[in-house]
């Protein structure tokens, strides 16, 4: 079992959300609203009570989600690491290292995800959580081992028609800063954060946790589904 009380939120949130555009080009895109909140405030609410310290990966618009935000949020504290190279997920989270200790959990800044999931998650040393599609699906497809772990990520043509496929919900411990990011692609010049956990897995169990709860948030027509969501 993981230790849940001293656990940290890593909320990953320096993109530029050019898929969201227009909406973005003067907001970014964590402060787009749904139902009355913006979604990094949807993603806060979420947290289970254990975490009280959470730190924000901010870059493209960055100060705008500083200056809503703060320095807290329902009795929670908020501090920030700047990724000041746009270079992938791995990048993003070892922006934050120097403010990061033993056990962090890691999330997407604009997906939504489930309290149930995370605190699901949280119960496990190392974990991923997935989603399972039967159609198409953006996404990489998440390959497992016999005992339903995960071993790695296949993202050739980032579409998933069956399977398994990556939430961007992790909990993970300091190890996974202490090895070289591992390139999306080879050449991309992008880091991957399953790809480096890959990395991880061949030494430490990483078990899966199933959502059925989890919405990907990618252009401005998955604002509207998003409302759906809340009223679930």
């Amino acid at each position: 079992m993981g230790d849940e009380k001293n656990i940290q939120a890593v909320i990953l949130a320096a993109g530029r959300g050019t898929r969201m555009y227009p909406l973005t080009k003067d907001t970014p895109k964590s402060l787009q609203m749904v139902n009355g909140k913006t979604l990094i405030e949807w993603k806060l609410a979420v947290l289970p009570s254990e975490v009280k310290d959470v730190i924000l990966v901010i870059g493209h618009q960055g100060n705008q989600i500083k200056d809503y935000l703060g320095d807290s949020w329902g009795g929670r504290t908020i501090r920030y690491a700047v990724q000041e190279d746009l270079n992938g997920t791995a990048g993003a989270l070892l922006s934050a290292k120097p403010l990061l200790g033993e056990r962090f959990l890691v999330m997407m800044g604009d997906d939504l995800y489930a309290k149930e999931d995370i605190r699901r998650l949280i119960a496990l040393p190392w974990g991923v959580c997935v989603s399972r599609v039967h159609n198409k699906a953006m996404g990489g497809e998440m390959l497992v081992d016999d005992k339903g772990n995960f071993v790695g990520i296949r993202e050739e043509k980032h579409l998933v028609s069956d399977g398994l496929v990556n939430t961007g919900l992790y909990v993970l411990g300091h190890e996974i800063l202490d090895i070289p990011p591992v390139p999306i692609g080879g050449t991309s010049g992008e880091f991957g954060l399953p790809h480096t956990l890959a990395v991880i897995a061949k030494h430490i169990p990483v078990p899966l946790v199933i959502t059925e709860h989890w919405m990907q948030i990618t252009g401005p027509d998955d604002l509207i589904r998003a409302q759906k969501y809340f009223l679930r």
